[in-house]
């Protein structure tokens, strides 16, 4: 208790003070760890560990948010700041900050809510008006704080009724009710609930507890018109701001809807301004029907529901922001109004600077998060039955199993010994195999519990002696022997870290009550969550450090939203470890780049002062979005049309047809090409580093690029690199001088090859044959991570001032450059033509190529590139509809 005791005053006293330096910190921190008062007293290892927190703490920076809204907006927000009480806020703000956030991060939320409440309309406006936005973030990376934010400064300007719709699941609604309590209402809600006059404080409440919202939802209970009925207060009477947390979910929302239209002054409808916040939104909120008068449920009631209120605003938040764009912008119906295609702003939140996002696990560079899942089909195969028998643990989940034991024990070493640790088991959709998979980890745990309650306390060379201590000394050698806390002391902290831990459970069958980081929160919960789509969107694993995740979905959104591993993990982020296969980890770093992309969108739309119809047409005109999502919305059909924009994107041949006679023909057409432009007297200059650098030519003609991508040969089974739509786009631009790039390996034991007379360092890849009908006779090169080209290639052909601006636009930052940031400075295209060898195919030589198509001009018209593919493709690529439920869990809809 006095650990955090001191954290908590040291925060405090920085807070106040503007030079910050480590020396200064510590003194800090040991000046009030001395105070008489603090007991029992800290070691000088624990006012270290503080002053380290502090340290981070002070060192994260909230970058600011990108915003791009439809002309006409009157701004009001900063206007009537002087008329404002802003009660609910600044106790909020008071919070956060003594919950570790530093100022310059709260400073940075508190603008960007202005903003976000600023768009979403002035509630003392009378008439009748409707807006609607969406916020687009990062998994995992501060949205619940933001939209809480954006709740108290609401409230305090006005809006009476807020519903916050928490997603399609028990366990996320019951989580996000408990935030809500903590960051808004200030009271527990279940004691409001049952009508208890002094209801605990929670959160917020602690810092000013004269005043309190209106909650008519709890931990415990959904939504209840019998509940709601018992209070006796019309809404309209209500003094404070009504919360309502609600579950999407048909009934919920239809007693909601008939319980509003009963208790209103107009007996139909309010005439108090309401905000709902849809946190998920792309998920079960979009309309998937065909027939604009006859949309799906949970979308035609959530319409209806706005339209209770003649004054409403649609705030929509999602990391994953594709389904919304597909929403038809010009859909109106005379019952339900307009649908939720948020035509009035879109805003981009930056995740802060501590955010362990995709790119820790997956991207080059990162830092050896992500473990290698081999060999676990004869244990659990990623397409089972709902049948399927687990016969005991695989030994890689054991060796997890390890791996949160000893993280623990070093996190009690760092001073984290209250800290809340969780482990994620994801392996199955289906609930009975959890069960099974939950019970044989049970079962190890208690006999690993056991033997090192027995042997923790031994000397090494006994303890060692045990085979389960022996398991973990071997697990400690192989992930964290590297770090500062030796075996030594990691063994004498087994017991404390072990003893307290649990395995629970969570899915609709099983109740996740057991769950409750709040009830442990003085001793930190220490719990090995097992379960499926219930632990996949949305809800947090609080100081989630091992995660075990074995599923084959391949849909953007749902992929993304199942990485609760993203997140901030002060203090522990070297100890956080992924298991996951191969194949699901090239995914993510594909993913990882289509969406960085889609960011930079938003960004780049601000600058142009464009609007959120422009950036709708971004996304559905993205190459990634052929992939993505709106599968409801194909299921059904024999061909898919896409129209693509390839304005400042990258595509290339990562899917390589694997016979002999293509291998040597599109090897040929590259050697072809580079003497082609030899004889037209372009000269190959160095590009890169290196005793063998790549060669870049310049003031290539349009006509070389053409005839190379019309003599290779493309699998028919990559859709984004179709032959003829690729020289149709170019043609239409009227792209008409090229850079080219002969890419070398840099590695200093590449290959030496000659191609017309240049020499070059063969390059090295992965590849990996085509198991699906749609990749038949194919290599998919660097698996499905569909990357061929090194990092930093699209660099080739910038001049000297680009290349500039290119790193300032990546924070003045030289090294891991992401390609997307070199593009947006090209002003002419470029071809990048590859040799390599496949790692898994001997000395054979082949080819692909690449295309970075410069942004547009100014006054330049945009060219759309029509890709086609059947509904196998299709499938093939996203996998069926019902994948993305369990199969207990699936939502009802009509």
């Amino acid at each position: 208790m006095s650990y955090d005791q001191v954290l908590t005053l040291s925060r405090a006293a920085m807070a106040q003070r503007v030079a910050r330096s480590p020396p200064e910190i510590f003194e800090v921190v040991s000046g009030i760890a001395a105070l008489p008062f603090i007991s029992p007293s800290l070691s000088e290892a624990e006012v270290v560990q503080i002053s380290k927190q502090i340290e981070r703490e002070f060192e994260v920076v909230l970058g600011p948010s990108h915003t791009i809204q439809a002309p006409g907006h009157k701004p009001w927000l900063l206007g009537r700041a002087h008329q404002i009480d802003f009660r609910y806020w600044k106790r909020y703000r008071d919070y956060l900050i003594a919950g570790g956030m530093s100022e310059t991060v709260v400073n940075a939320i508190a603008g960007v809510t202005d903003t976000i409440v600023d768009l979403a309309g002035d509630p003392n406006i009378d008439g009748t008006w409707s807006r609607r936005g969406l916020v687009v973030g990062h998994v995992q990376s501060g949205k619940t704080a933001n939209y809480l934010g954006v709740i108290n400064k609401a409230a305090d300007a006005g809006y009476r009724v807020i519903v916050l719709i928490a997603g399609v699941h028990n366990n996320l609604r019951s989580q996000t009710q408990e935030r809500v309590d903590s960051g808004f209402v200030g009271r527990d809600s279940d004691q409001i609930l049952s009508r208890q006059v002094n209801a605990d404080r929670v959160g917020v409440g602690n810092f000013n507890p004269s005043f309190t919202a209106s909650a008519f939802t709890s931990r415990a209970h959904d939504f209840s018109r019998a509940r709601a009925d018992g209070w006796g207060n019309p809404l309209q009477n209500s003094s404070e701001p009504v919360i309502l947390v609600i579950k999407k979910h048909p009934s919920i929302l239809n007693n909601l809807i008939d319980w509003i239209r009963g208790t209103s002054a107009s007996q139909g409808g309010l005439t108090l301004p309401m905000l709902v916040i849809d946190d998920e939104a792309d998920n079960a909120s979009v309309d998937t029907s065909k027939d604009p008068n006859a949309p799906k449920t949970i979308n035609r009631l959530i319409r209806d529901l706005l339209g209770l209120s003649t004054r409403n605003a649609y705030v929509g938040y999602t990391a994953t922001p594709f389904a919304n764009i597909f929403i038809d912008p010009d859909v109106e119906s005379a019952l339900q109004g307009k649908d939720l295609f948020p035509r009035d702003f879109v805003v981009g939140l930056e995740a802060a600077t501590n955010y362990v996002g995709p790119h820790s696990f997956f991207g080059e560079g990162s830092a050896g998060l992500t473990v290698d899942l081999e060999r676990t089909d004869e244990w659990l195969p990623l397409s089972h039955k709902i049948d399927w028998r687990v016969e005991g643990l695989h030994p890689s989940l054991i060796e997890a199993i390890g791996c949160f034991v000893l993280s623990k024990a070093i996190r009690v070493l760092r001073g984290q010994a209250s800290k809340h640790h969780s482990m994620l088991v994801n392996v199955s959709r289906f609930t009975g195999v959890q069960s099974e998979v939950a019970r044989n980890i049970s079962g190890y745990l208690i006999e690993l519990q056991s033997a090192i309650q027995n042997r923790f306390a031994l000397p090494e060379t006994s303890a060692l002696r045990d085979p389960f201590i022996r398991s973990l000394h071997a697990t400690w050698r192989k992930f964290y022997a590297g770090g500062d806390e030796d075996w030594a002391g990691v063994q004498a902290q087994l017991h404390k870290a072990a003893a307290g831990m649990v395995v629970i459970e969570v899915n609709a069958s099983k109740s996740s009550g057991k769950l409750d980081y709040r009830a442990h929160g003085e001793s930190g919960l220490n719990v090995i969550a097992v379960g499926g789509n219930s632990l996949s969107r949305g809800f947090t694993l609080e100081g989630l450090t091992i995660s075990y995740f074995l599923r084959n979905t391949q849909m953007y959104d749902t992929l993304l939203q199942m990485g609760r591993w993203f997140g901030y993990r002060d203090g522990y982020k070297d100890l956080c470890r992924l298991f996951l296969k191969k194949e699901a980890a090239d995914w993510y770093g594909f993913i990882a780049d289509a969406t960085e992309e889609l960011r930079d969108e938003i960004r780049r739309m601000e600058l142009n002062g464009l609007t959120p119809m422009d950036f709708g047409f971004a996304v559905r005109s993205h190459p990634g979005t052929l992939m993505v999502t709106a599968r409801n919305k194909m299921q059904n059909t024999e061909q898919i049309v896409r129209e693509v924009s390839l304005s400042g994107k990258m595509v290339e041949t990562s899917v390589i047809i694997a016979t002999d006679s293509a291998r040597t023909a599109n090897v040929a057409a590259v050697e072809d090409a580079i003497a082609k432009m030899m004889s037209d007297g372009c000269v190959p200059l160095p590009h890169g580093r290196g005793a063998l650098p790549s060669h870049l030519f310049t003031g290539v003609r349009s006509e070389r690029v053409l005839d190379f991508i019309s003599s290779f040969g493309v699998h028919p089974g990559q859709l984004d690199m179709q032959r003829a739509p690729l020289i149709e786009y170019i043609r239409e631009r009227d792209l008409s001088s090229w850079d080219v790039v002969l890419v070398s390996s840099s590695k200093s034991e590449a290959s030496e090859v000659d191609v017309q007379g240049l020499t070059i360092g063969l390059q090295s890849r992965a590849v990996t044959i085509g198991k699906t009908q749609r990749f038949e006779r194919a290599l998919l090169v660097s698996g499905t991570k569909r990357r061929v080209a090194s990092r930093g290639i699209e660099r080739a052909g910038l001049s000297d001032p680009q290349v500039a601006a290119a790193l300032k636009a990546h924070q003045g930052k030289s090294s891991n450059v992401p390609d997307h940031i070199y593009r947006a400075q090209r002003s002419r295209p470029l071809l990048m033509l590859h040799l390599f060898k496949a790692v898994e195919d001997g000395d054979q030589i082949h080819a692909a190529y690449g295309l970075s198509f410069p942004g547009l001009a100014v006054g330049e018209r945009d060219k759309l590139v029509f890709y086609t593919a059947n509904l196998i493709a299709y499938r093939e690529l996203f996998g069926s509809p019902e994948d993305e439920y369990e199969d207990e869990e699936v939502l009802v809809d009509d």
